[in-house]
Protein backbone atom coordinates (compact mmCIF):
# COMPACT_ATOMS: atom_id res chain seq x y z
CA UNK A 1 0.00 0.00 0.00
CA UNK A 2 1.40 3.38 -0.95
CA UNK A 3 2.04 6.18 1.48
CA UNK A 4 -0.84 8.20 0.04
CA UNK A 5 -3.29 5.34 0.52
CA UNK A 6 -2.10 4.75 4.10
CA UNK A 7 -2.59 8.50 4.88
CA UNK A 8 -6.06 8.49 3.39
CA UNK A 9 -6.97 5.41 5.44
CA UNK A 10 -5.68 7.02 8.64
CA UNK A 11 -7.69 10.17 8.02
CA UNK A 12 -10.81 8.08 7.42
CA UNK A 13 -10.24 6.21 10.68
CA UNK A 14 -9.85 9.47 12.58
CA UNK A 15 -12.97 10.91 10.99
CA UNK A 16 -14.91 7.78 11.92
CA UNK A 17 -13.71 8.04 15.53
CA UNK A 18 -14.62 11.75 15.69
CA UNK A 19 -18.03 11.03 14.17
CA UNK A 20 -18.62 8.21 16.65
CA UNK A 21 -17.56 10.39 19.58
CA UNK A 22 -19.80 13.21 18.32
CA UNK A 23 -22.78 10.88 17.98
CA UNK A 24 -22.18 9.54 21.48
CA UNK A 25 -21.97 13.08 22.90
CA UNK A 26 -25.14 14.04 21.04
CA UNK A 27 -26.88 10.95 22.40
CA UNK A 28 -25.79 11.82 25.94
CA UNK A 29 -27.03 15.40 25.53
CA UNK A 30 -30.33 14.13 24.15
CA UNK A 31 -30.70 11.75 27.08
CA UNK A 32 -29.95 14.54 29.57
CA UNK A 33 -32.46 16.86 27.91
CA UNK A 34 -35.03 14.08 27.89
CA UNK A 35 -34.46 13.42 31.58
CA UNK A 36 -34.74 17.14 32.36
CA UNK A 37 -38.00 17.43 30.45
CA UNK A 38 -39.37 14.32 32.11
CA UNK A 39 -38.48 15.70 35.54
CA UNK A 40 -40.28 18.95 34.70
CA UNK A 41 -43.32 17.04 33.50
CA UNK A 42 -43.32 14.88 36.64
CA UNK A 43 -42.99 17.97 38.85
CA UNK A 44 -45.88 19.69 37.08
CA UNK A 45 -47.93 16.51 37.33
CA UNK A 46 -47.15 16.27 41.04
CA UNK A 47 -48.18 19.86 41.63
CA UNK A 48 -51.31 19.41 39.58
CA UNK A 49 -52.18 16.25 41.50
CA UNK A 50 -51.56 17.97 44.82
CA UNK A 51 -53.71 20.94 43.90
CA UNK A 52 -56.37 18.68 42.41
CA UNK A 53 -56.56 16.68 45.62
CA UNK A 54 -56.75 19.91 47.59
CA UNK A 55 -59.35 21.64 45.46
CA UNK A 56 -61.42 18.86 43.97
CA UNK A 57 -62.94 18.92 40.56
CA UNK A 58 -63.97 22.56 40.70
CA UNK A 59 -62.35 25.81 41.81
CA UNK A 60 -58.85 26.69 42.98
CA UNK A 61 -57.34 26.11 46.38
CA UNK A 62 -57.47 29.55 48.03
CA UNK A 63 -54.51 28.64 50.25
CA UNK A 64 -52.31 28.12 47.18
CA UNK A 65 -53.83 30.74 44.87
CA UNK A 66 -51.20 33.38 44.12
CA UNK A 67 -52.80 34.87 40.99
CA UNK A 68 -52.44 38.63 40.96
CA UNK A 69 -56.06 39.24 39.92
CA UNK A 70 -57.69 36.40 41.86
CA UNK A 71 -60.53 37.35 44.26
CA UNK A 72 -59.28 34.72 46.72
CA UNK A 73 -55.72 36.07 46.92
CA UNK A 74 -55.47 38.46 49.91
CA UNK A 75 -52.62 40.33 48.19
CA UNK A 76 -54.70 40.96 45.06
CA UNK A 77 -56.47 44.30 44.52
CA UNK A 78 -59.52 42.26 43.48
CA UNK A 79 -59.71 40.35 46.77
CA UNK A 80 -63.28 39.60 47.84
CA UNK A 81 -63.99 38.19 51.29
CA UNK A 82 -67.22 36.52 50.25
CA UNK A 83 -65.59 34.84 47.23
CA UNK A 84 -62.79 33.56 49.46
CA UNK A 85 -65.27 32.19 52.01
CA UNK A 86 -67.26 30.43 49.28
CA UNK A 87 -64.06 28.84 47.97
CA UNK A 88 -63.26 27.56 51.47
CA UNK A 89 -66.77 26.12 51.82
CA UNK A 90 -66.56 24.40 48.41
CA UNK A 91 -63.21 22.87 49.30
CA UNK A 92 -64.55 21.68 52.67
CA UNK A 93 -67.65 20.16 51.06
CA UNK A 94 -65.53 18.28 48.53
CA UNK A 95 -63.27 16.85 51.23
CA UNK A 96 -66.19 15.90 53.47
CA UNK A 97 -65.26 18.36 56.23
CA UNK A 98 -67.92 20.17 58.23
CA UNK A 99 -67.60 23.44 60.13
CA UNK A 100 -68.28 23.21 63.84
CA UNK A 101 -71.37 25.21 64.83
CA UNK A 102 -73.06 26.14 68.09
CA UNK A 103 -76.29 27.97 68.83
CA UNK A 104 -77.49 29.02 72.28
CA UNK A 105 -80.80 28.76 74.12
CA UNK A 106 -81.33 30.10 77.64
CA UNK A 107 -84.28 30.26 80.02
CA UNK A 108 -84.81 31.91 83.38
CA UNK A 109 -81.34 33.45 83.23
CA UNK A 110 -80.57 35.35 86.43
CA UNK A 111 -77.18 36.86 87.23
CA UNK A 112 -76.15 38.76 90.33
CA UNK A 113 -73.05 40.16 91.97
CA UNK A 114 -71.95 41.50 95.34
CA UNK A 115 -70.80 44.97 96.22
CA UNK A 116 -70.16 47.23 99.19
CA UNK A 117 -71.97 50.46 99.84
CA UNK A 118 -68.70 52.37 100.17
CA UNK A 119 -65.09 51.94 99.10
CA UNK A 120 -61.81 53.73 99.69
CA UNK A 121 -58.67 54.58 97.78
CA UNK A 122 -56.02 52.02 98.72
CA UNK A 123 -52.60 53.31 99.79
CA UNK A 124 -49.76 52.32 102.11
CA UNK A 125 -51.41 53.73 105.23
CA UNK A 126 -54.66 51.80 104.91
CA UNK A 127 -53.36 48.59 103.37
CA UNK A 128 -54.27 46.74 106.57
CA UNK A 129 -57.94 47.51 105.88
CA UNK A 130 -57.74 45.27 102.81
CA UNK A 131 -57.12 42.26 105.04
CA UNK A 132 -60.17 43.08 107.14
CA UNK A 133 -62.18 43.52 103.97
CA UNK A 134 -61.18 40.07 102.73
CA UNK A 135 -62.24 38.52 106.03
CA UNK A 136 -65.61 40.28 105.92
CA UNK A 137 -66.07 39.23 102.32
CA UNK A 138 -65.35 35.59 103.18
CA UNK A 139 -67.88 35.73 106.02
CA UNK A 140 -70.45 37.48 103.83
CA UNK A 141 -70.59 40.54 106.07
CA UNK A 142 -71.07 43.97 104.51
CA UNK A 143 -71.71 42.56 101.02
CA UNK A 144 -74.90 43.58 99.24
CA UNK A 145 -76.43 41.36 96.57
CA UNK A 146 -76.99 43.24 93.32
CA UNK A 147 -79.25 41.77 90.65
CA UNK A 148 -77.75 42.38 87.20
CA UNK A 149 -79.88 40.23 84.86
CA UNK A 150 -83.41 39.15 85.72
CA UNK A 151 -85.43 36.39 84.05
CA UNK A 152 -83.90 36.39 80.58
CA UNK A 153 -85.12 34.01 77.88
CA UNK A 154 -83.92 33.63 74.32
CA UNK A 155 -82.60 31.42 71.55
CA UNK A 156 -80.08 32.11 68.80
CA UNK A 157 -79.74 29.42 66.15
CA UNK A 158 -76.52 28.61 64.34
CA UNK A 159 -75.86 31.04 61.50
CA UNK A 160 -77.82 33.86 63.17
CA UNK A 161 -76.74 37.27 64.44
CA UNK A 162 -78.11 38.85 67.62
CA UNK A 163 -77.81 42.56 68.36
CA UNK A 164 -77.90 43.55 72.04
CA UNK A 165 -79.19 47.07 72.64
CA UNK A 166 -79.30 49.07 75.83
CA UNK A 167 -77.70 52.09 77.51
CA UNK A 168 -74.49 51.71 79.56
CA UNK A 169 -75.25 49.99 82.85
CA UNK A 170 -78.22 48.03 81.53
CA UNK A 171 -76.39 44.69 81.57
CA UNK A 172 -75.25 44.26 77.96
CA UNK A 173 -71.68 43.34 78.89
CA UNK A 174 -72.82 41.01 81.67
CA UNK A 175 -75.16 39.20 79.29
CA UNK A 176 -72.41 38.63 76.72
CA UNK A 177 -69.93 37.54 79.39
CA UNK A 178 -72.44 35.06 80.78
CA UNK A 179 -73.11 33.57 77.36
CA UNK A 180 -69.36 33.23 76.70
CA UNK A 181 -68.63 31.83 80.17
CA UNK A 182 -66.60 34.82 81.42
CA UNK A 183 -68.23 34.86 84.87
CA UNK A 184 -65.35 36.23 86.94
CA UNK A 185 -66.93 38.41 89.65
CA UNK A 186 -70.53 37.57 88.72
CA UNK A 187 -72.72 34.64 89.71
CA UNK A 188 -75.24 32.73 87.61
CA UNK A 189 -78.13 31.44 89.71
CA UNK A 190 -78.86 27.73 89.92
CA UNK A 191 -82.18 27.76 88.07
CA UNK A 192 -80.69 29.21 84.88
CA UNK A 193 -80.91 26.90 81.84
CA UNK A 194 -78.40 26.80 78.98
CA UNK A 195 -78.30 24.67 75.84
CA UNK A 196 -75.30 25.15 73.54
CA UNK A 197 -76.75 23.06 70.70
CA UNK A 198 -76.66 19.92 72.83
CA UNK A 199 -73.81 20.89 75.17
CA UNK A 200 -74.29 21.95 78.77
CA UNK A 201 -72.87 25.23 80.03
CA UNK A 202 -70.43 23.41 82.31
CA UNK A 203 -68.94 21.34 79.49
CA UNK A 204 -68.88 24.25 77.05
CA UNK A 205 -67.01 26.58 79.37
CA UNK A 206 -64.67 23.94 80.80
CA UNK A 207 -63.74 21.55 77.99
CA UNK A 208 -64.42 23.83 75.00
CA UNK A 209 -63.47 27.20 76.42
CA UNK A 210 -62.15 28.52 73.12
CA UNK A 211 -65.37 27.70 71.24
CA UNK A 212 -67.33 30.52 72.90
CA UNK A 213 -65.31 33.75 73.03
CA UNK A 214 -65.93 37.16 74.54
CA UNK A 215 -64.25 40.21 73.00
CA UNK A 216 -64.33 43.33 75.17
CA UNK A 217 -64.21 46.89 73.94
CA UNK A 218 -60.70 47.51 75.29
CA UNK A 219 -57.63 46.85 73.16
CA UNK A 220 -54.87 45.01 75.06
CA UNK A 221 -51.84 43.87 73.07
CA UNK A 222 -48.07 43.62 73.40
CA UNK A 223 -47.20 47.10 72.10
CA UNK A 224 -43.75 46.15 70.80
CA UNK A 225 -45.04 43.33 68.60
CA UNK A 226 -45.93 44.09 65.01
CA UNK A 227 -49.46 43.60 63.75
CA UNK A 228 -48.30 40.68 61.63
CA UNK A 229 -46.64 38.89 64.56
CA UNK A 230 -49.66 39.48 66.79
CA UNK A 231 -52.04 37.91 64.30
CA UNK A 232 -49.59 35.14 63.40
CA UNK A 233 -49.57 34.07 67.04
CA UNK A 234 -53.39 34.03 67.13
CA UNK A 235 -53.64 32.01 63.92
CA UNK A 236 -50.97 29.53 65.02
CA UNK A 237 -52.62 28.90 68.38
CA UNK A 238 -55.82 27.73 66.66
CA UNK A 239 -54.32 25.87 63.70
CA UNK A 240 -55.93 22.40 63.49
CA UNK A 241 -54.03 19.14 63.37
CA UNK A 242 -55.46 18.08 60.00
CA UNK A 243 -54.84 20.74 57.35
CA UNK A 244 -56.18 20.86 53.77
CA UNK A 245 -54.24 18.55 51.41
CA UNK A 246 -51.16 20.18 49.93
CA UNK A 247 -51.03 22.93 52.58
CA UNK A 248 -48.42 23.02 55.32
CA UNK A 249 -48.93 24.75 58.66
CA UNK A 250 -46.85 27.81 57.83
CA UNK A 251 -48.77 28.41 54.58
CA UNK A 252 -52.07 27.89 56.39
CA UNK A 253 -51.22 30.34 59.18
CA UNK A 254 -49.80 33.03 56.90
CA UNK A 255 -52.75 32.80 54.52
CA UNK A 256 -55.37 33.10 57.26
CA UNK A 257 -53.48 36.03 58.76
CA UNK A 258 -53.28 37.84 55.41
CA UNK A 259 -56.94 37.14 54.60
CA UNK A 260 -58.11 38.47 57.96
CA UNK A 261 -56.00 41.60 57.59
CA UNK A 262 -57.37 42.16 54.09
CA UNK A 263 -60.94 41.72 55.34
CA UNK A 264 -60.56 44.47 57.92
CA UNK A 265 -58.36 46.75 55.84
CA UNK A 266 -55.11 46.59 57.83
CA UNK A 267 -52.85 44.78 55.34
CA UNK A 268 -50.60 47.83 55.15
CA UNK A 269 -49.80 47.58 58.90
CA UNK A 270 -48.29 44.08 58.80
CA UNK A 271 -44.81 45.33 59.79
CA UNK A 272 -45.98 48.19 62.04
CA UNK A 273 -45.93 47.99 65.82
CA UNK A 274 -49.30 47.69 67.53
CA UNK A 275 -48.35 50.34 70.09
CA UNK A 276 -50.36 51.76 72.98
CA UNK A 277 -50.75 55.03 74.86
CA UNK A 278 -46.99 55.32 75.35
CA UNK A 279 -45.50 53.43 72.40
CA UNK A 280 -46.04 54.79 68.93
CA UNK A 281 -47.78 52.34 66.62
CA UNK A 282 -50.92 52.01 64.54
CA UNK A 283 -53.81 54.44 64.94
CA UNK A 284 -56.66 53.90 67.38
CA UNK A 285 -59.05 52.69 64.70
CA UNK A 286 -56.45 50.32 63.28
CA UNK A 287 -55.69 48.98 66.75
CA UNK A 288 -59.39 48.26 67.20
CA UNK A 289 -59.38 46.33 63.93
CA UNK A 290 -56.33 44.40 65.13
CA UNK A 291 -58.36 43.34 68.17
CA UNK A 292 -61.26 42.29 65.94
CA UNK A 293 -58.91 40.38 63.62
CA UNK A 294 -57.29 38.58 66.53
CA UNK A 295 -60.68 37.40 67.79
CA UNK A 296 -61.85 36.47 64.29
CA UNK A 297 -58.81 34.21 63.83
CA UNK A 298 -60.09 32.02 66.67
CA UNK A 299 -62.86 30.83 64.30
CA UNK A 300 -65.04 30.16 67.35
CA UNK A 301 -68.55 28.92 66.53
CA UNK A 302 -70.05 31.24 69.19
CA UNK A 303 -68.71 34.79 69.25
CA UNK A 304 -69.72 37.57 71.66
CA UNK A 305 -68.62 41.09 70.69
CA UNK A 306 -68.98 43.79 73.35
CA UNK A 307 -69.15 47.20 71.67
CA UNK A 308 -66.35 46.22 69.32
CA UNK A 309 -67.25 49.06 66.95
CA UNK A 310 -66.15 51.71 69.46
CA UNK A 311 -63.44 53.80 67.84
CA UNK A 312 -64.52 52.88 64.31
CA UNK A 313 -66.23 55.24 61.91
CA UNK A 314 -69.65 54.42 60.50
CA UNK A 315 -68.28 52.85 57.31
CA UNK A 316 -65.92 50.50 59.16
CA UNK A 317 -68.66 49.61 61.67
CA UNK A 318 -70.93 48.58 58.81
CA UNK A 319 -68.09 46.64 57.18
CA UNK A 320 -67.49 44.82 60.46
CA UNK A 321 -71.14 43.75 60.63
CA UNK A 322 -71.03 42.77 56.96
CA UNK A 323 -68.03 40.52 57.59
CA UNK A 324 -69.83 38.88 60.51
CA UNK A 325 -72.85 38.35 58.27
CA UNK A 326 -70.69 36.59 55.68
CA UNK A 327 -69.13 34.41 58.36
CA UNK A 328 -72.47 33.39 59.86
CA UNK A 329 -74.08 32.63 56.50
CA UNK A 330 -71.26 30.55 55.03
CA UNK A 331 -69.58 29.01 58.08
CA UNK A 332 -72.62 28.71 60.35
CA UNK A 333 -71.14 30.65 63.27
CA UNK A 334 -73.30 32.48 65.80
CA UNK A 335 -72.59 36.13 66.63
CA UNK A 336 -73.95 38.16 69.55
CA UNK A 337 -73.01 41.84 69.26
CA UNK A 338 -73.70 44.81 71.52
CA UNK A 339 -73.57 48.13 69.70
CA UNK A 340 -74.12 51.65 70.99
CA UNK A 341 -75.50 54.12 68.42
CA UNK A 342 -75.65 51.55 65.65
CA UNK A 343 -76.36 52.87 62.12
CA UNK A 344 -79.44 51.54 60.37
CA UNK A 345 -77.38 49.82 57.67
CA UNK A 346 -75.53 47.85 60.37
CA UNK A 347 -78.76 46.94 62.20
CA UNK A 348 -80.23 45.47 59.01
CA UNK A 349 -77.59 42.71 59.02
CA UNK A 350 -78.94 41.18 62.25
CA UNK A 351 -81.54 38.43 62.52
CA UNK A 352 -82.62 39.01 66.12
CA UNK A 353 -82.59 41.83 68.65
CA UNK A 354 -82.43 41.94 72.45
CA UNK A 355 -83.37 45.15 74.29
CA UNK A 356 -82.30 45.62 77.94
CA UNK A 357 -83.60 48.15 80.45
CA UNK A 358 -81.78 48.25 83.81
CA UNK A 359 -81.21 44.51 83.84
CA UNK A 360 -84.68 43.62 82.58
CA UNK A 361 -85.45 42.01 79.26
CA UNK A 362 -88.07 44.09 77.48
CA UNK A 363 -87.84 42.46 74.04
CA UNK A 364 -86.27 39.46 72.33
CA UNK A 365 -87.21 38.43 68.83
CA UNK A 366 -86.77 39.10 65.15
CA UNK A 367 -84.95 42.34 64.45
CA UNK A 368 -87.50 43.42 61.85
CA UNK A 369 -90.35 42.98 64.39
CA UNK A 370 -88.84 44.92 67.30
CA UNK A 371 -89.92 48.35 66.11
CA UNK A 372 -93.51 47.30 65.52
CA UNK A 373 -93.70 45.68 68.96
CA UNK A 374 -93.04 48.97 70.76
CA UNK A 375 -95.32 50.86 68.39
CA UNK A 376 -98.09 48.45 69.36
CA UNK A 377 -97.37 49.22 73.02
CA UNK A 378 -98.24 52.84 72.33
CA UNK A 379 -94.96 54.50 71.43
CA UNK A 380 -94.17 56.51 68.32
CA UNK A 381 -91.01 56.45 66.23
CA UNK A 382 -90.12 60.01 65.18
CA UNK A 383 -89.37 60.70 61.56
CA UNK A 384 -85.80 59.98 60.43
CA UNK A 385 -84.99 58.11 63.63
CA UNK A 386 -83.20 54.83 63.03
CA UNK A 387 -84.60 51.60 64.44
CA UNK A 388 -81.73 50.99 66.93
CA UNK A 389 -82.03 54.55 68.25
CA UNK A 390 -85.78 54.09 68.62
CA UNK A 391 -85.32 50.83 70.52
CA UNK A 392 -82.68 52.34 72.80
CA UNK A 393 -84.92 55.37 73.46
CA UNK A 394 -87.40 53.04 75.18
CA UNK A 395 -85.00 52.95 78.13
CA UNK A 396 -84.95 56.75 78.51
CA UNK A 397 -88.07 58.55 79.81
CA UNK A 398 -86.88 61.80 78.26
CA UNK A 399 -86.46 60.35 74.77
CA UNK A 400 -89.40 58.00 74.20
CA UNK A 401 -92.47 59.51 72.59
CA UNK A 402 -95.98 58.28 73.46
CA UNK A 403 -98.62 58.12 70.75
CA UNK A 404 -101.73 60.27 71.26
CA UNK A 405 -104.36 58.38 73.22
CA UNK A 406 -101.88 56.04 74.96
CA UNK A 407 -100.68 58.43 77.66
CA UNK A 408 -101.98 56.35 80.56
CA UNK A 409 -101.60 52.92 78.98
CA UNK A 410 -97.92 52.59 78.08
CA UNK A 411 -95.35 51.12 80.51
CA UNK A 412 -93.04 53.60 82.20
CA UNK A 413 -90.77 51.77 84.65
CA UNK A 414 -88.38 48.88 83.91
CA UNK A 415 -90.64 46.46 85.77
CA UNK A 416 -93.67 47.58 83.76
CA UNK A 417 -91.79 47.09 80.50
CA UNK A 418 -90.71 43.60 81.64
CA UNK A 419 -94.28 42.74 82.62
CA UNK A 420 -95.62 43.92 79.26
CA UNK A 421 -93.05 41.74 77.52
CA UNK A 422 -93.99 38.66 79.57
CA UNK A 423 -97.67 39.15 78.65
CA UNK A 424 -97.09 39.68 74.91
CA UNK A 425 -97.67 37.28 72.03
CA UNK A 426 -94.01 37.68 71.05
CA UNK A 427 -92.99 36.17 74.38
CA UNK A 428 -95.26 33.16 73.87
CA UNK A 429 -93.79 32.63 70.40
CA UNK A 430 -90.29 32.82 71.90
CA UNK A 431 -91.11 30.15 74.47
CA UNK A 432 -92.43 27.87 71.73
CA UNK A 433 -89.25 28.42 69.72
CA UNK A 434 -87.09 27.57 72.76
CA UNK A 435 -89.01 24.35 73.38
CA UNK A 436 -88.59 23.36 69.74
CA UNK A 437 -84.86 24.09 69.99
CA UNK A 438 -84.59 21.88 73.07
CA UNK A 439 -86.28 19.02 71.22
CA UNK A 440 -84.08 19.38 68.14
CA UNK A 441 -80.87 19.63 70.20
CA UNK A 442 -81.26 17.55 73.39
CA UNK A 443 -78.48 17.85 75.93
CA UNK A 444 -75.72 15.28 75.36
CA UNK A 445 -77.44 14.13 72.19
CA UNK A 446 -76.12 13.50 68.66
CA UNK A 447 -75.21 17.17 68.13
CA UNK A 448 -73.03 17.12 71.24
CA UNK A 449 -71.25 13.96 70.08
CA UNK A 450 -70.60 15.46 66.65
CA UNK A 451 -69.24 18.63 68.28
CA UNK A 452 -66.87 16.65 70.51
CA UNK A 453 -65.66 14.53 67.59
CA UNK A 454 -65.02 17.59 65.44
CA UNK A 455 -63.16 19.29 68.24
CA UNK A 456 -61.08 16.19 68.94
CA UNK A 457 -60.10 15.89 65.27
CA UNK A 458 -58.57 19.38 65.41
CA UNK A 459 -56.54 18.90 68.57
CA UNK A 460 -52.87 18.02 68.40
CA UNK A 461 -51.78 14.42 68.80
CA UNK A 462 -51.34 13.56 72.46
CA UNK A 463 -53.60 16.34 73.72
CA UNK A 464 -56.24 15.39 76.29
CA UNK A 465 -59.74 15.08 74.76
CA UNK A 466 -61.18 17.35 77.46
CA UNK A 467 -58.45 19.96 77.13
CA UNK A 468 -59.67 23.37 75.91
CA UNK A 469 -56.43 23.88 73.97
CA UNK A 470 -55.82 22.93 70.35
CA UNK A 471 -52.02 22.73 70.59
CA UNK A 472 -50.04 20.35 72.74
CA UNK A 473 -48.10 21.62 75.74
CA UNK A 474 -44.77 21.47 73.91
CA UNK A 475 -46.24 23.32 70.92
CA UNK A 476 -47.57 26.03 73.24
CA UNK A 477 -44.12 26.44 74.79
CA UNK A 478 -42.46 26.76 71.39
CA UNK A 479 -45.06 29.28 70.21
CA UNK A 480 -44.70 31.38 73.37
CA UNK A 481 -40.91 31.26 73.07
CA UNK A 482 -41.23 32.51 69.48
CA UNK A 483 -43.43 35.38 70.64
CA UNK A 484 -41.04 36.14 73.49
CA UNK A 485 -38.16 36.33 71.02
CA UNK A 486 -40.16 38.70 68.80
CA UNK A 487 -40.89 40.89 71.83
CA UNK A 488 -37.19 40.91 72.69
CA UNK A 489 -36.31 41.97 69.16
CA UNK A 490 -38.98 44.67 69.25
CA UNK A 491 -37.81 46.14 72.57
CA UNK A 492 -34.35 44.94 73.65
CA UNK A 493 -33.78 47.89 76.00
CA UNK A 494 -34.95 46.12 79.17
CA UNK A 495 -32.87 43.01 78.48
CA UNK A 496 -29.78 44.98 77.47
CA UNK A 497 -30.15 47.23 80.51
CA UNK A 498 -30.40 44.23 82.84
CA UNK A 499 -27.40 42.62 81.16
CA UNK A 500 -25.24 45.73 81.46
CA UNK A 501 -26.34 46.28 85.05
CA UNK A 502 -25.48 42.72 86.03
CA UNK A 503 -22.06 42.99 84.39
CA UNK A 504 -21.31 46.22 86.25
CA UNK A 505 -22.51 44.81 89.58
CA UNK A 506 -20.49 41.64 88.96
CA UNK A 507 -17.35 43.73 88.54
CA UNK A 508 -18.11 45.75 91.67
CA UNK A 509 -18.89 42.72 93.84
CA UNK A 510 -15.93 40.84 92.40
CA UNK A 511 -13.61 43.72 93.22
CA UNK A 512 -14.77 43.65 96.84
CA UNK A 513 -14.10 39.91 97.03
CA UNK A 514 -10.63 40.50 95.60
CA UNK A 515 -7.74 39.90 98.02
CA UNK A 516 -9.99 38.84 100.91
CA UNK A 517 -8.21 36.82 103.52
CA UNK A 518 -8.99 33.08 103.24
CA UNK A 519 -9.73 32.74 106.96
CA UNK A 520 -12.52 33.32 109.48
CA UNK A 521 -11.79 37.02 109.75
CA UNK A 522 -13.57 37.63 106.41
CA UNK A 523 -16.75 35.68 107.24
CA UNK A 524 -18.78 38.80 107.97
CA UNK A 525 -17.73 40.57 104.76
CA UNK A 526 -18.34 37.45 102.67
CA UNK A 527 -21.83 36.98 104.15
CA UNK A 528 -22.73 40.60 103.41
CA UNK A 529 -21.53 40.30 99.82
CA UNK A 530 -23.40 37.05 99.25
CA UNK A 531 -26.56 38.59 100.68
CA UNK A 532 -26.18 41.64 98.44
CA UNK A 533 -25.61 39.47 95.35
CA UNK A 534 -28.74 37.40 96.03
CA UNK A 535 -30.79 40.50 96.80
CA UNK A 536 -29.63 42.19 93.61
CA UNK A 537 -30.65 39.26 91.44
CA UNK A 538 -34.02 38.99 93.17
CA UNK A 539 -34.85 42.68 92.71
CA UNK A 540 -33.50 42.94 89.17
CA UNK A 541 -36.60 41.24 87.73
CA UNK A 542 -39.09 43.21 89.84
CA UNK A 543 -39.75 45.74 87.09
CA UNK A 544 -40.46 43.07 84.47
CA UNK A 545 -42.76 41.18 86.86
CA UNK A 546 -44.71 44.37 87.45
CA UNK A 547 -45.11 44.98 83.73
CA UNK A 548 -46.28 41.41 83.14
CA UNK A 549 -48.73 41.70 86.04
CA UNK A 550 -50.23 44.85 84.58
CA UNK A 551 -50.60 43.20 81.18
CA UNK A 552 -52.16 40.08 82.71
CA UNK A 553 -54.63 42.19 84.73
CA UNK A 554 -55.57 44.16 81.62
CA UNK A 555 -56.08 40.91 79.71
CA UNK A 556 -58.48 39.69 82.39
CA UNK A 557 -60.43 42.94 82.16
CA UNK A 558 -60.59 42.46 78.40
Amino acid sequence: MSEEERGTSSRNDVEKEVTADSSIATQVEDDSELERRESIVHELARRYTTQSNATGATGNNPYLDDSKDSPTNPHSPNFNARAWAKAIVRMADHSGMQFRTSGIAFQNLNVHGFGAATDYQKDVANVWLEGLGLIRKALGVGQTKIDILRNFDGVVHKGEMLVVLGPPGSGCSTFLKTIAGETNGIYVEEGSYFNYQGLTAEEMHKNHRGEAIYTAEVDVHFPMLTVGDTLTFAASARAPRHLPPGVDKNTYVQHLRDVTMAMFGISHTVNTRVGNEYVRGVSGGERKRVTISEAALSRAPLQCWDNSTRGLDSANAVEFCKTLRTETELFGTTACVSIYQAPQSAYDFFDKALVLYEGRQIFFGRADEAKQYFINLGFECPARQTTPDFLTSMTSPGERVVRPGFEGKVPRTPDEFAKAWKESANYEALQAEIEQYKQEHPLNGPDAEAFRASRRAQQAAGQRPKSPYTMSFSQQIMLCLWRGWQRLIGDPSLTIGSLVGNIVMALIVGSVFYNMQPNTSSFYQRGALLFFACLMNAFSSALEVRLLHLFFFSSLQR
